[in-house]
């Protein structure tokens, strides 16, 4: 009990998911019968599987993978992939694919062979299950650094497949970008090295396009980076008491427009908003950084920004404030623990918020936020209020794979969180649900018809999920699919290639009658 909401817990055990949408109601439950996450009739209530897996296997080797595929093909089973489980999936458990070598002088292998095409460069390769916090601490010993995600329990893979956004990825490229080579294990069982010389459409689908839906990555090769100084500083905005939320999101959706020029010169970071109780008023906070940098460029940097904030001191109270990090070592020995799993249920609604809505709809942005943001007034009815999360760590830098085209026009990667407690009666769960997928998730959309989502963080019921996820790259991603799983071995929820299969109220697959339905 007292492990359960630990997601190290989670990510070491095979057939346990950390999200709780997935239907998971085997969750322990009290000597009362209460469940850990309040429930009071949880134990009465029964357990069932709900859609996690049947059959699971530890893969620690490559053979136990082409197993399993062998397994799957012979009685015409899907097979999902969980690393640690932060993507909600599971059946071949490739967390125990551990190990990581560090290389000053990479070269991509072709043919059982390294190619001299291409110049030598620091990497490091990992096994599938190596998780950010395993991978930064093994490189800061060596004063190297890669990209990786907020959450040291995060895996990399998965993460990196999906696009990645980390702390370091507004300099060094998005967590896509960074894959230099991978060993993936196909639908066939064939155990194919996949780089920018052979096999490049595969390649080229797997940094972006997803993981756990072409084949089963078993190692990547990333780039590796000398470990860089830091410039850290805390971002606050407080609205004042007789601002209102009108004047606070007209306030904030203006910022946003000074935001690509900050990005553009160095400085990325994260904020969340908030509004009571969780803060006393309307509030952003944020972090923000600058690698490689002074605290004087810092600051010569952000002088328009604070300019912006000076003028407006009549609605908010700001503050920008260096602090004594310098270095990404300083900056991981003092990292919050993120490693804690909710045991409430929540959706989002996300949005890749484009310069053309900062610089060109910034009354709209601001409504947008003042209807479905955080409001001014606690929520009654015990619904928190909604926070939102800001993600500035992009890079626009164009790269040739598949990550979701609308990163490279965004500004910020914007989520909107709602939860409630598994004591909420089914009905006002469901419009809760409801109401975030088809309202304010809708209401992101129309911002900027042309952007898209973040596949890794997105509504898990995004409507048009593959111009969402994917935009443009979708029919190219589709036609790799088909080329390298023809009969659909790899499945995972909104996934390519998913919409050929219905998934039941069980969880069991049924081969779709209209792949486009």
């Amino acid at each position: 009990m007292k492990n359960w909401t630990s997601f190290a817990f989670h990510s070491s055990n095979p057939g346990s998911i950390a999200s709780p949408w997935t239907l998971e109601s085997c969750n322990p439950t009290y000597p009362n019968g209460t469940g850990i996450s309040g429930a009071r009739n949880a134990r009465a209530n029964g357990c069932k599987l709900g859609a996690l897996p049947v059959y699971i296997v530890n893969a620690t080797e490559a053979h136990h993978i082409q197993t399993a595929i062998k397994f799957a093909d012979r009685w015409d089973v899907r097979l999902t992939i969980k690393n640690t489980g932060h993507d909600s999936y599971g059946s071949i458990w490739t967390h125990n694919l551990k190990g990581i070598s560090i290389s000053r002088k990479w070269i991509p292998q072709v043919e059982n062979s390294t190619t001299n095409a291409a110049e030598p460069v620091l990497a490091a390769t990992i096994g599938a299950g190596v998780q950010d916090g395993e991978l930064f601490n093994t490189l800061v010993r060596h004063d190297l650094i890669a990209v990786g995600g907020t959450n040291m329990d995060v895996g990399f893979v998965g993460w990196a497949s999906g696009g990645g956004h980390g702390y370091m990825t507004g300099k060094y490229g998005m967590g896509a970008d960074n894959i230099l080579q991978a060993v993936i294990v196909t639908a066939d069982g064939k155990i194919l090295i996949v780089n920018e010389h052979q096999h490049q459409d595969l390649f080229w689908a797997i940094r972006g396009g997803g993981g756990g839906t072409f084949g089963v990555i078993i190692s990547a090769t990333v780039k590796a980076y000398p470990l860089p100084s830091m410039t850290f500083a805390g971002l606050s905005i407080t609205a004042k008491n007789e601002t209102t939320a009108k004047d606070f999101y007209d306030v904030i959706s203006r910022l946003h427009a000074l935001f690509p020029a900050m990005q553009d010169k160095g400085i990325s970071g994260y904020y969340t908003m908030s509004g009571p109780p969780s803060s006393q008023t309307l509030t952003l906070s944020g972090s923000l950084f600058l690698w490689n940098g002074s605290n004087e460029t810092f600051f010569k940097i952000m002088e328009p920004i604070q300019e912006f904030l000076h003028n407006e001191k009549n609605a908010v109270v700001s503050s920008i404030t260096t602090l004594p990090l310098t270095s990404f070592k300083d900056l991981l020995a003092n990292l919050p623990d993120l490693g804690a799993v909710p045991v409430e249920d929540s959706i989002t609604a996300s949005r890749l918020i484009t310069k053309e809505v900062v610089f060109n709809k910034t009354a709209e942005f601001a409504e947008t936020l003042r209807i479905h943001g955080p409001q001014a007034k606690a929520p009654k009815g015990g619904i928190p209020n909604v926070p939102v999360s800001g993600i500035l760590t992009i890079s626009r830098k164009p790269v040739d794979n598949a990550l979701n085209p609308s990163w490279r026009k965004a500004v910020v990667h914007l989520i909107l969180s709602q939860s409630w407690s598994n004591e909420t009666p089914d009905t006002k769960a469901k419009s809760i649900v409801k109401n975030m997928t088809y309202n304010k998730l809708d209401s992101l959309r129309q911002l900027d018809l042309s952007s898209g989502a973040y596949l890794n963080e997105a509504n898990a019921f995004e409507p048009g999920w593959q111009q969402s996820f994917f935009g443009q790259s979708y029919p190219r991603l589709n036609r790799v699919k088909e080329k390298y799983d023809p009969n659909g071995v790899f499945w995972c929820f909104k996934c390519v290639g998913s919409e050929d299969w219905v998934q039941q109220s069980d969880g069991r697959l049924c081969k779709a009658a209209n792949p486009f339905y």
